[in-house]
């Protein structure tokens, strides 16, 4: 009798965990079967409403030659700073490299000395005070970049590096000139550049005292067109 009490009880139990197990099956395919009724449902995409902006950008023209005038200042090593024109032609090698040629003219003031000394003395004649270079130099673009000027209008630019050899004719002396320097160039247009330089150039002169070391800094601006 015990046996079969054991026995039933065993039975029950075992239906009750198969109950069990069943409901707890149904209970995980609930969600499942729910998944696929609302996936055979199409899926509305909403596409958002924007416009995409519209850029005008000024390229370098496709020709490698360049050429233009400037106008600034030049600082002349123990003169004073003057007004200086020229003309400057470049061949860009590269998109990064390029080749250039300038020629600039100017004319020493007075130095300090003469300015306290009175209109009797004069170191130099005034044919004499007449300052012109050239020079040949290399230029590194080493920032090429953009600049934006609004939501629709940007241009290309770059920030250079140059430096090279020439020679400068002052005093009545020709002298043979290192020039250094830095610019910024910005494209407006294709064929149409603006630029601000700033440049050293330096040669030994003897004009005031023993042959010594002078630099002569300019800053100048100017246009060039490509061709």
């Amino acid at each position: 009798m015990e046996n079969r009490s054991e026995h039933l009880l065993l039975s029950t139990r075992k239906r009750r965990g198969i109950s069990l197990a069943l409901f707890t099956g149904l209970l995980a395919l609930a969600p499942m079967a729910q998944a696929q009724e609302e996936g055979s449902a199409p899926v509305q995409v909403i596409e958002p409403d924007i416009e995409p902006r519209s850029i005008s950008e000024a390229d370098i023209d496709s020709e490698f030659f360049e050429v233009g005038a400037f106008a600034g200042m030049l600082t002349i090593d123990n003169f004073s700073s003057e007004p200086l024109v020229g003309v400057s032609a470049a061949f860009h090698a590269t998109e990064d490299f390029f080749l250039q040629f300038n020629y600039g003219m100017s004319e020493a003031g007075l130095t300090s000395f003469e300015e306290l000394s009175g209109a009797n003395v004069r170191l130099l004649t005034d044919d004499d005070r007449d300052y012109s270079y050239y020079d040949f130099l290399v230029g590194y673009n080493i920032f090429p970049g953009e600049i934006f000027f609004s939501d629709s209008l940007t241009f290309n630019s770059a920030f250079y590096l140059v430096g090279g050899v020439g020679n400068t004719e002052f005093g009545g002396e020709s002298n043979f000139t290192t020039t250094i320097g830095t610019g910024f160039r910005i494209v407006l247009l294709d064929w149409l550049t603006v630029h601000v330089d700033f440049r050293d150039h330096m040669f030994n002169s003897d004009l005031i005292r023993e042959s010594q070391l002078t630099h002569n800094i300019e800053l100048s601006s100017g246009i060039t067109l490509f061709f």
